[in-house]
């Protein structure tokens, strides 16, 4: 028997937060949502929990499809491996089986075993596992990635000292393995986007909370390299594709690059075709949001960065609605409307959601869209978002040109 999970508190905070997603669709060209970085499982020694149908639930509200792989393991990965493969099958290619190894544990017989039953791709976690990039047993794993044209997924975001230099290293000597460095590559974005543009089966998911490093992500990588991801259940698919498509639309991407970044680079990585060139990085600074804006999204970047460590963030919370008060005269009044709108039903979802069972601050997701939504207040906002709206997908979306 599974643990309880929060599952049924995530999902209400979904609906909650969707309008700020489908205020978007007439941007968004139709796009069609894949996730490249999602788990399943129950053995995470932090304490999470999440099943096979709460990923396919969550991911209804959003798209199409999404890449799956165990969360981590005390032990071997076989078993955990096995459940993937099995949900995976019985999701009428819904969910893509990833399999993860640790590389200290026969990772490469693993490997074999799983793809030989059908794994379309592997999961790498250094922090987790406690391992380098530069291992002799990674090396092995990523040319029989490269033989097979199999994508390889590598953490890459917080808890990890850099690992950029030795994943350039993996890309350049593999160049058929597709490398997708996970949460935006967090640890070396600094200069590893001055090496992206040479390096076309290097590729960067979206899986982070951090509006400053979306928007960073989205104007220096080139879009053909950016795939959408959302890291659930740390994340949450709405909420997550929210975050990235108000990133990549203010980073001044097309209709055309932005479906490739939703899941249409991801579908051709998993059918082992070569990626499409979508040009180069923006690389144009994304407009300010002006001071009173700034002030609302510092405030909320702290508080998330306070809930997310796992200590208490009500004064800045409090801080931020009272910074969102602005005259009803002011341009930027309806933007600040909608940030403090998303704050009350943050409020309201603690107040009234179910236990917290999990390691995830319940509805953390509506502090980072409305960090998100304060940050670029040109883009769109929901005309009427007092009740939860639903939504018939993107895919349903008939748009032009951003």
């Amino acid at each position: 028997m599974s643990k309880p999970s929060a599952a049924s508190g995530a999902a209400a905070a979904d609906r909650l937060v969707e309008p700020w997603l489908t205020c978007l669709g007439d941007h968004l060209a139709g796009a069609e949502i894949s996730d490249c970085h999602t788990h399943i499982g129950c053995a995470d020694p932090d304490g999470s929990c999440f099943g096979a149908d709460e990923l396919l639930d969550a991911m209804a509200l959003v798209g199409e499809r999404a890449v799956t792989f165990p969360l981590a393991e005390a032990g071997s990965y076989r078993a955990a491996n096995q459940r993937v493969l099995a949900v995976a099958a019985e999701a009428g290619g819904r969910l893509i089986p990833f399999c993860r190894v640790n590389p200290h544990q026969d990772a490469l017989a693993e490997l074999a075993w799983a793809v030989a039953h059908g794994a379309a791709g592997l999961k790498l976690h250094p922090r987790a596992e406690r391992f380098s990039l530069a291992d002799p047993e990674v090396w092995r794993l990523l040319a029989f990635a490269d033989e097979r044209r199999l994508p390889v997924i590598i953490h890459a975001g917080r808890g990890i000292a850099s690992l950029g230099h030795d994943a350039l290293e993996l890309a350049r000597a593999h160049p058929h393995a597709p490398v997708i460095l996970a949460h935006a590559a967090i640890a070396d974005l600094a200069w590893i986007w001055t090496q992206a543009a040479g390096l076309p089966n290097l590729f960067f998911d979206t899986a982070w909370w951090n509006t400053a490093d979306q928007l960073a992500l989205f104007t220096l990588i080139p879009p053909g390299q950016i795939l959408f991801a959302s890291d659930a259940p740390y994340g949450r698919p709405v909420a997550s594709a929210a975050l990235a498509l108000r990133a990549a639309l203010a980073a001044g991407l097309s209709s055309e690059q932005i479906a490739l970044v939703a899941g249409g680079q991801l579908e051709r990585l998993l059918a082992g075709d070569e990626p499409l060139d979508l040009g180069p990085a923006p690389s144009l600074p994304v407009p300010s949001a002006g001071p009173l804006l700034e002030r609302v999204h510092s405030l909320l970047v702290a508080a998330s960065a306070r809930l997310t460590a796992g200590y208490p963030a009500d004064e800045y919370l409090e801080l931020a609605r009272l910074a969102c008060e602005l005259p009803d005269t002011h341009p930027d009044a309806a933007v600040a409307a909608s940030v403090g709108e998303l704050l009350d039903r943050h409020a309201s979802h603690l107040a009234t959601g179910p236990p917290h069972r999990d390691p995830r601050v319940p509805g953390i997701h509506l502090i980072f869209v409305a960090a998100a939504v304060a940050r670029t207040p040109w883009l769109p906002i929901p005309e009427n978002s007092s009740t939860p709206r639903a939504t018939a997908g993107l895919s349903a979306a008939a748009i032009g040109e951003n």
